[in-house]
């Protein structure tokens, strides 16, 4: 009975941390600022492994660099000329949520973004 029930918690674990490719959509927000900035980050996801882009839309597109998935933690960075965005989430079933870090030579920031799985036409 112990063992099922470990079993049973074990196999719910593995599909909260379900496969993260596809399109999600949302916004940060940094500190003290008065409004949101879209995201739209595209993710293809192979075991730990992560590949894709994020950007404001789909129009405006960067590579994500040094991502990985543990579990349900997600992390990436994505440069866009002197700006990085270090991105330190968790994935529930359909949202990604957490900390940016934007960092220039000159700024930092930090914001907290909330993204939802964009559903397939």
């Amino acid at each position: 009975m112990k063992q099922s029930l470990a079993l049973l918690l074990l196999c719910a674990v593995a599909a909260a941390a379900a496969d993260l490719t596809g399109k999600w959509s949302g916004s940060f927000k940094a500190e003290a600022a008065d409004h949101s900035i879209p995201q739209l980050i595209i993710v293809k996801q192979q075991g730990s492994a992560l590949s894709g882009s994020a950007g404001p839309n789909a129009g405006e597109q960067y590579p994500l660099e040094n991502a990985r998935v543990n579990g349900n933690n997600v992390h990436f960075e994505v440069t866009t000329g002197e700006w990085r965005f270090t991105y330190n989430l968790t994935a529930e079933t359909n949202s990604l949520s957490g900390d940016l870090k934007l960092e220039s030579p000159t700024q930092s920031r930090n914001a907290k973004v909330t993204l939802i799985r964009v559903k397939e036409q």
